[in-house]
């Protein structure tokens, strides 16, 4: 029996891979996507804990990111920033159980110097 794809948010420091998985409800009427209702300032303690970080640490100091299920396409969504490579999207698709998925990069992700660049004048 094939796992059903899930949703949920996730980080991925290029060795390790901390996820916060669920089953998908209801999709959003705007939308028409299935969102998690989890966000990572919230979960960022549990999973700097699997990582060996302090408490200290910012949920934004490691890349991360969403995914989401378009039921009516069918499809997973993997929201990321630009410091995932596409061997571990390859990686994060696995652990959330999905078949068909694209990624999509979206500025809430971002590391480095193109979050700097955002706030530039």
């Amino acid at each position: 029996m094939k796992n059903n794809p899930q949703i949920g948010i996730w980080w991925d420091n290029g060795k390790q891979i901390v996820v916060f998985p669920h089953s998908p409800g209801k999709a959003d009427l705007a939308t028409g996507l299935c969102d998690s209702d989890d966000a990572h300032n919230d979960i960022w303690p549990d999973a700097a804990m699997q990582f060996g970080l302090t408490e200290f640490a910012e949920y934004f100091s490691v890349p991360r990111g969403r995914v989401l299920w378009a039921p009516s396409k069918r499809i997973s969504i993997i929201y990321h920033g630009n410091a995932t490579a596409a061997d571990r999207l390859d990686e994060i698709a696995k652990v959330f159980h999905l078949g068909q998925w694209e990624s999509r990069t979206d500025i809430h992700y971002m590391m480095g110097s193109s979050v700097d660049d955002l706030f530039d004048d």
